[in-house]
């Protein structure tokens, strides 16, 4: 009897298995613990502990000649986090929990806030992914915990 309530327990518990391995979609399933999130406090300001990104939200799209582009996106909400990184001319395109385990530790090099200089914001982005210089445009939103919301832009001549 007892063998057959965890097998019947097993067999039950399947289909959720399944549903979950189908997941193609930017949603990542195991968020750092730490990473900052948006999330207004009551007082109206966001909750800032210790956080392992300087920020809630990056969305980063740099435009090359020839079509390739290098396209970053993260968000961290309180209902959960996306992520996906594509990089045309390094033939990468990642999604969900392998997009995310590309960007952490370039992430974690950043160290601006929402007072840095644009110039200084765009040099560490550009250092941290190692991004070419013959971009035609570099554009870069960001959102940090405290509800600031800042764009980076910078074009070539």
């Amino acid at each position: 009897m007892m063998n057959n309530w965890k097998t019947l327990s097993v067999l039950a518990a399947v289909p959720f298995f399944l549903l979950a391995g189908c997941n193609d979609n930017d949603e990542v399933s195991n968020p750092p613990e730490d990473a900052p999130q948006e999330e207004q406090a009551e007082n109206g300001a966001a909750e800032t502990d210790e956080q392992s990104f300087p920020f809630t939200s990056f969305d980063l799209e740099v435009h090359y000649p020839e079509n390739n582009t290098f396209d970053v996106d993260y968000e961290k909400e309180k209902d959960g986090m996306e992520a996906s990184y594509q990089d045309d001319m390094d033939d990468q395109n990642l999604q969900s929990d392998e997009a995310l385990a590309q960007m952490t530790p370039l992430f974690q090099e950043l160290t601006f806030d929402k007072d840095t200089a644009d110039d200084e914001v765009i040099k560490q982005v550009k250092e941290a992914f190692n991004l070419p210089d013959d971009y035609e445009s570099f554009e870069l939103d960001v959102d940090f915990p405290d509800g600031t919301e800042k764009e980076y832009r910078d074009q070539t001549k």
